[in-house]
């Protein structure tokens, strides 16, 4: 097995675990005693190293449970950044979804197994509200605002986030002010919320950036923020966002642009936003759309033109709406009410004669008629 530079010296293993609390004081004690850790008995720590970043991610739970050395490496940015380069991370789709009787769900998918699973919930007050928005950031799930309350949705600046190591939700920093019917988007490893209904009118034009690293926040206004957003998209290094009754082709459809050069936001109005009709979801440097307008078309920006290209459309039999789009390398995964989902290889895509797509299919929850909300991709 090649080693190459991501070995590591097993004298020195904890440097490159980042340990909080308890688990720290454990691996400051055992070297203050003079003993040396060992990930697997028999085995130098750096080809240990190498077996677990290895392991398929289904197991990295049952890997935690081993001992808290195992633990705290798998939780360690190192271990995500040595399986990055050895190309063993893997992207799951987190389905974010309301049931039958309004309470609100995470499910998470394995494109290896094709299999929907639970995730543990969210703290209760969370389970009925309206108008949240959710994002990725460092690798964790924020979600954020939203209102509830019998029929006013009083808005909240609560955030939850949710680590898909520890398999569990935490309570994040609240924003500066509570927002609810918010867009929100993850550029350059911080969190922006935009616009949304609060108790105040400064949430209606405003926006405020998180920084996971620091834990702090920042609050701007800007008459560029306009009320009633519905998407958002994260693409060239900027954020978009467009009105919520946008359509296709409707010249009255408001968009805006964030440049975090300037640190401000623009008003935008070209073909791309347009026609910009659905969710979306981007790989490499492609930007991908669901109009589903009239029917269910896939769609791919084409940058020089700014036109949404036409690749073909899904059966209506074949998935129900609404759905949402999520990305991983070149598979898309069109996920439908009740997790029913879509999968489509771009470099494979093929149409049968009558322009319908081909796609696989991985089976959503039996008898659920739950209304995905958004998806989001997170890779360890």
């Amino acid at each position: 097995m090649a080693v190459g530079d991501d070995c590591m010296s097993g004298l020195h293993i904890d440097e490159a675990i980042q340990i909080n609390g308890d688990s720290s004081q454990s691996v400051t004690n055992k070297h203050a005693q003079g003993e040396v850790i060992v990930l697997i008995p028999g085995l130098p720590n750096d080809l240990a190293l190498q077996c677990l970043a290895r392991v398929p991610r289904r197991h990295h739970l049952n890997l935690r449970c081993v001992c808290k050395e195992w633990r705290n490496m798998i939780a360690s940015e190192y271990y995500y950044s040595l399986r990055k380069r050895l190309e063993v991370t893997e992207g799951w789709i987190y389905a974010f979804s309301r049931d039958y009787f309004e309470c609100l769900h995470w499910h998470v998918l394995d494109p290896v197994t094709r299999l929907w699973k639970e995730l543990p919930s969210m703290p209760v007050d969370c389970l009925r509200r309206y108008g949240v928005t959710c994002s990725v950031v460092q690798r964790e799930l924020y979600v954020m605002g939203g209102g509830g309350g019998g029929n006013f949705h009083v808005p909240t600046p609560e955030v939850y986030k949710f680590d898909p190591v520890k398999n569990e939700w935490t309570e994040a920093a609240a924003m500066e002010t509570a927002r609810c019917y918010i867009v929100s988007g993850a550029l350059n490893g911080r969190l922006y919320a935009v616009g949304g209904m609060g108790v105040t009118s400064s949430a209606l034009r405003s926006w405020e950036v998180f920084n996971p690293q620091t834990n702090e926040r920042l609050f701007r206004e800007d008459p560029n923020v306009v009320p009633d957003l519905g998407e958002s998209l994260v693409m060239d290094g900027k954020i978009y966002v467009r009105h919520a009754s946008a359509r296709s082709g409707y010249m009255g459809s408001y968009a805006a642009v964030f440049d975090p050069v300037e640190s401000s936001w623009a008003a935008v109005d070209n073909e791309m936003v347009k026609k910009w009709c659905g969710p979306t979801a981007v790989t490499g440097n492609d930007v991908y759309m669901l109009d589903q307008s009239f029917g269910i078309k896939l769609m791919v920006l084409d940058k020089e033109s700014g036109e949404w290209d036409r690749i073909g459309r899904f059966s209506p039999l074949s998935i129900r709406l609404p759905c949402r789009l999520a990305a991983i390398e070149k598979n898309l995964y069109v996920v439908g009410r009740g997790l029913k989902t879509l999968v489509l290889n771009t470099d494979k895509a093929s149409t049968t004669s009558g322009g319908i797509l081909v796609a696989s299919t991985i089976n959503g929850l039996p008898d659920s008629e739950d209304v995905i909300l958004s998806c989001h991709v997170i890779e360890l």
